[in-house]
């Protein structure tokens, strides 16, 4: 099967034949048909996650259908169709007892420390696995779980979102900005996008349709204080580069999520601001089964849509440059 496969940490990854992986115990051979590229796969390739081996077929956003099961399996047969966690839960720590296995301490993720969805077909664990119901079409259904069930994570579990919260998002036109405007709306938020070029600003109005965008403004929370009066919530999807602006963008008690860092940099922390207002920095990862669950119900009630380009998997390496340069609009998605 075609796979894209990182041989070397900070090499190019490259396409090639690999053989399907075999089917045993707890175990599913999913065919994929769809996989998104995240920049987590950058990082990877970058060498920032140093439990990640090579060779490595790279990817963990995906959707597909079950093809073989291995001789343990009961809740999936051949032809169901599926959405995938991004890394495989244990099951039994105090984490997953307690329906918060995103933290789970056993945890491995695909596309690291396992192969990932870069590929025709993907070995998956089947405490991965999630039944797509309500049905999706594959493009959505391939980012319900990195992307669109990580924001909602973001914003329900540690935001604690409200109907009428003011909500900031940065990197507005990114592969999760231009989702994030759509799932904070979708939740009861008033959205305020911001997005560091006039150029970008068109492909936001009309895919993420925010209720507010400031554009290219260095100092935007000058604006987001003056004209909205601060904001209850930050989706912070840039990291360093747009850090200290987005905290100063919050109201008191407001929070500040954590999902982006794109440059890997430490951001300086203001103490005096953050005690002074009493604000909260959070850190946000993945998400759990139940956020995927309410991703589907989203996607198939036309509430989030999946935005972006869909490119074959033989071209698919071609997307990482584009997201090295900032230039990417919306998600890659591709089809194997």
């Amino acid at each position: 099967m075609k796979a894209i496969v990182l041989e070397e940490i900070g090499k190019t990854p490259v396409l090639k034949d690999i053989e399907v992986p075999s089917v045993k115990d707890d175990w599913i051979l999913v065919k994929v048909m769809r996989t998104a590229v995240c920049y987590r796969d950058i990082l990877t390739i970058d060498g920032f996650f140093p439990r990640a081996k090579t060779p490595l077929v790279l990817g963990h956003e995906f959707a597909g259908i079950v093809e073989e099961v291995g001789e343990n399996i009961v809740e999936f047969k051949k032809g169901d169709e599926i959405v995938s966690l991004s890394y495989i839960p244990c099951g039994d720590c105090e984490y997953c007892r307690n329906r918060m296995e995103n933290l789970c301490i056993n945890r491995k993720w695909y596309g690291e420390e396992l192969d990932g969805s870069f590929s025709e077909y993907i070995l998956v664990h089947k405490n991965s696995l999630i039944k797509m119901e309500p049905k999706v079409d594959w493009n959505y259904a391939s980012i319900s779980s990195c992307v669109i069930g990580m924001l909602i994570h973001a914003l329900k579990d540690l935001g604690g979102i409200k109907e009428g919260m003011k909500v900031l998002v940065t990197g507005a036109s990114g592969g999760v900005g231009v989702h994030a405007i759509q799932v904070a709306r979708a939740l009861g938020g008033e959205v305020i996008a911001y997005t560091s070029k006039e150029e970008k600003a068109k492909f936001i109005e009309d895919n993420a349709k925010p209720d507010h965008i400031i554009i290219g403004e260095k100092e935007f929370s000058k604006i987001v204080k003056r004209e909205y009066g601060g904001v209850d919530l930050v989706l912070e999807l840039v990291g360093e580069p747009t850090f200290i602006q987005s905290l100063r963008s919050a109201k008191w008690g407001g929070k500040v999520l954590v999902i982006g860092n794109v440059n890997v940099k430490n951001a300086q922390l203001p103490l005096g601001l953050i005690i002074l207002r009493e604000n909260m920095i959070t850190g946000v990862l993945s998400s759990t089964k139940e956020n995927v669950k309410l991703a589907l119900e989203l996607g198939s009630k036309k509430l989030v849509k999946a935005v972006g380009n869909e490119i074959s998997l033989t071209t698919g390496i071609e997307a990482f440059n584009v997201l090295r340069s900032g230039g990417s609009r919306g998600k890659f998605f591709l089809k194997p």
